[in-house]
């Protein structure tokens, strides 16, 4: 065994790393991990107390789940933490899981909001999961340094004296239930955002977004929506709309020139009632990936929606089609008129067909896109095994290793999952 020599012995390497890189080492670790780290030296002993980033989620809350009062243990060890923290704050996380039986009541965000506003907090997240849902203190609005909110499990009003977040690029809401014109208050107080995500959130009939540095919204329906409004928002290139078994029919009013588009439609509506033609020819010009969730690959109407959209959107590289359509004991259509109806050159790249039901109602599809798709590089056919003997198999592989196809490059991958 060959002795290490005293000055290599007594080197600390990671005592010696550079202030950002340990910062980075603690950002990556739980809580629970970053108070172990002051037993590797004596120097690392209170670096844990300067970490910039802390996170609080289920991990924390299931080692004192077995507890008879949880709540009152937990909220001391966060008081107490942030009380001896030493240094800025950038990232504070704290998400209360289902049963955890603990809650965010006002009196703690109250002790703990204004120690983060205090510390420069850049990126905040407060989701309430536990079911019980509590009024969102106004002193969370006072956070004005943030870059990034997250929002969820609470009631939210905005105060005539609020002063806006100035610096908010990402706002996150999720199962808020918004008080009259809240949203509105809110959005037009986040001059720079640029990413906006609503998720299952009430109190609101209307959306009309008026931002015009918005680039990315996701809207995820809790309820009917009578009106949708995006006009306004000129920036606006992303769009991801979740129906969630809403009616969304006639409530799209206006759209602007997007490049990313994704649709799960409602449950009650036809694909061809989700977005009014006008708005197809008006706002998919540009469009350059479109997504649309469980589309009826053996149904006339969505077909020709299909093919309505791909002449909308002439410089088309990317597609994600996902057919969710249980009931594969209907007749398989020959569709094959109402592709061809499409008159248009695609610029098809790629493109990603999942099928749950009968793979058959897909082979139409494929077989006009193959044909029609002279960039076309990667085409992958996703089908559900359970679906599938080996005799249909391989009559379709057979199928799709015949088909004709103008690129010269285009490969068709086939590959079988398990769906959900």
């Amino acid at each position: 065994m060959t002795l290490l020599n005293e000055e290599t012995y007594q080197n600390d390497r990671i005592s010696d790393l550079p202030g950002n890189v340990i910062d980075v080492i603690l950002g990556n670790l739980k809580i629970r991990d970053q108070i172990r780290t002051s037993i590797l030296s004596t120097k690392w002993r209170y670096i844990w107390t300067s970490a910039p980033q802390l996170c609080f989620d289920q991990d924390l809350f299931e080692i004192f789940q077995h507890l008879d009062d949880p709540n009152t243990v937990i909220s001391k060890i966060i008081t107490d933490l942030l009380m001896g923290h030493n240094g800025p704050i950038h990232k504070f996380t704290l998400f209360i899981p289902y049963n955890s039986y603990f809650k965010i009541t006002v009196e703690y965000l109250n002790m703990w909001i204004p120690i983060l506003s205090r510390k420069d907090i850049k990126y905040l997240d407060l989701v309430n999961d536990y079911g019980q849902v509590d009024q969102m203190p106004y002193i969370v609005l006072s956070c004005k340094e943030l870059t990034y909110f997250k929002v969820g499990g609470f009631k939210l009003s905005i105060p005539p004296n609020f002063c806006g977040f100035k610096k908010l690029l990402e706002i996150h809401l999720v199962c808020v239930r918004f008080e009259s014109g809240a949203l509105e208050s809110l959005m037009s107080g986040c001059p720079l955002l640029e990413k906006l995500s609503i998720e299952l959130c009430e109190g609101f009939e209307y959306l009309d977004i008026s931002s015009t540095t918005l680039k990315v919204l996701l809207l995820q329906l809790s309820d009917d929506m009578k009106s949708i409004c995006l006009k306004k928002a000129k920036n606006l290139i992303d769009f991801t709309l979740d129906a969630n078994h809403n009616s969304i029919s006639d409530s799209i009013k206006s759209l602007p020139k997007l490049k990313r588009f994704s649709l799960v439609r409602g449950k009650k509506d036809p694909y061809a009632e989700s977005i009014p033609p006008t708005l197809l020819t008006s706002s998919f010009n540009s469009l350059e990936y479109l997504q649309l969730d469980d589309l009826n690959l053996n149904d006339k109407g969505d077909i020709l929606f299909f093919v309505s959209v791909l002449e909308s959107a002439p410089g088309l590289i990317e597609v994600v089609i996902k057919s969710h359509n249980d009931n594969d004991t209907s007749q398989v259509l020959d569709l094959s008129k109402e592709l061809e109806c499409c008159n248009c050159c695609l610029k098809l790249q790629t493109v990603d067909i999942y099928v749950r039901a009968n793979p058959q109602y897909a082979m139409s599809l494929i077989q006009f896109i193959l044909a029609n798709s002279p960039s076309l590089k990667i085409l992958t056919f996703n089908c559900n095994s359970k679906k599938l003997n080996a005799r249909t198999l391989y009559r379709i592989s057979q199928d799709l290793l015949w088909m004709e196809r103008t690129s010269p490059k285009a490969h068709v991958k086939f590959l079988l999952s398990t769906f959900p």
